[in-house]
């Protein structure tokens, strides 16, 4: 055995023992056991990711909220206040809740493919496909108007678009013409819509580029369709739309086109008789 001296002994305590009145251990207060379960039932409330709640003695300090959601802070509160006070007795003042908003991040894209009903067999494939009739632009001071004829299965149907006559505006109006035109020959669950147009240079030679946006199902997709411009600007822009349909109106819900034939009403009908 090693004896230490006294001397020695008093150095050691006097190294080892912490200085009185300096040395403090922080220590959270124990949480009471109906908080655990008040976070538990806040986390299943809606637009709540995640909550922490500050008890002390009288009642309610803070309750700290993570949420992703766009909502208005005060109605999730005003949720987190009917909860506990309906199931816990806890009431408070709605100042003592703090909401943090983070962003959700990118959401996920929709995965399920859009369902494709394809059209009857037909003897002749370009039957199949919108033919181009004609396009007509008039413009009247500011303003200008387009108009544009399609034919499909042998019913043709007319579309227009008015707004502004700048040079930009009339190849956008043109488009919109003829999406209005073939909307007449897709279901109404079927949604188009322009996004761009856009005449570009290859070589020397200029190319209409036409976006569209197809929203069926719920889901939404880009369409592109171009065409040379070889004589006509605006029919170009009228043939680049229906280049970017024509190739997916096989895979989309179609009306059958119908040709409208006039007659004769009862009361002409009868004139005619009595004529006779």
């Amino acid at each position: 055995m090693v004896d230490l001296g006294a001397g020695m002994l008093e150095s050691i305590e006097h190294r080892t023992a912490p200085p009185e009145g300096n040395f403090r251990v922080a220590l959270d207060p124990p949480r009471q056991p109906w908080t655990t379960n008040a976070e538990a039932a806040i986390r299943r409330l809606r637009d709540v990711e995640d909550v922490r709640i500050q008890a002390a003695e009288e009642g309610i300090r803070e309750i700290h909220v993570v949420s992703s959601s766009r909502r208005p802070a005060k109605q999730i509160v005003r949720d987190i206040q009917s909860l506990l006070e309906a199931r816990f007795s806890r009431t408070f003042d709605h100042r003592v809740v703090s909401v943090a908003f983070v962003d959700p991040g990118p959401r996920p894209l929709i995965a399920q493919p859009i369902e494709l009903h394809p059209l009857p067999e037909s003897s002749d494939p370009l039957e199949d496909r919108i033919r181009f009739g004609s396009v007509n632009l008039y413009i009247s001071g500011s303003r200008a108007q387009a108009q544009v004829e399609l034919r499909w299965k042998g019913a043709p149907r007319t579309g227009s678009a008015s707004g502004w006559s700048t040079r930009e505006g009339a190849f956008r109006l043109i488009a919109e013409a003829t999406l209005a035109a073939v909307q007449e020959f897709v279901d109404e669950e079927v949604g188009l819509g322009l996004a761009e147009v856009e005449i570009i240079r290859m070589g020397r030679q200029e190319v209409v580029v036409v976006g569209l946006a197809l929203l069926a199902h719920r889901q939404e997709k880009l369409l592109v369709g171009s065409c040379a411009v070889e004589q006509d600007v605006q029919q170009a822009v009228a043939l680049a739309t229906l280049g970017a349909l024509n190739r997916v109106l096989g895979g989309l819900r179609t009306k059958e086109p119908t040709e409208y034939v006039l007659r004769p009403s009862s009361a002409q009908e009868a004139s005619g008789a009595k004529r006779s």
